[in-house]
């Protein structure tokens, strides 16, 4: 496993995802949440990686980049006040797509 890789990886996925925020026009923290959706993608692509061996499909880490992403955005959701907060329910989503992307990053590009 290329280490490197798969933190950038990551990285970049999880940096796309949370530069959606910039075309909120009220959202006061843009550049707050955009390093945390990149601390984000970074934390999914390392437990999707160490989830993997060097045989995996790519389907099997599509679902484990799937699986940890979706915890992280239920984490996120969560802290944001699950139904209550008028943007929250977009997280979820974003975090199971963005978490499939980088697991089948990881496998074609990082093993």
């Amino acid at each position: 496993m290329n280490l490197l890789a798969v933190l950038s990886i990551g990285a970049i996925v999880g940096a796309i995802e949370g530069g959606s925020i910039f075309f909120a026009r009220n959202e006061p923290y843009k550049m707050e949440i955009t390093l945390a959706a990149t601390l984000k993608g970074v934390l999914v692509g390392l437990l999707t990686a160490f989830s993997l061996h060097l045989h995996s499909p790519w389907w099997q880490a599509a679902g484990s980049g799937a699986f940890y992403g979706l915890s992280f955005a239920l984490v996120v959701f969560l802290a944001k006040g699950g139904f209550k907060s008028h943007d929250a329910p977009y997280v979820v989503p974003s975090g199971v797509v963005a978490g499939a992307l980088i697991g089948v990053l990881i496998s074609l590009l990082a093993f």
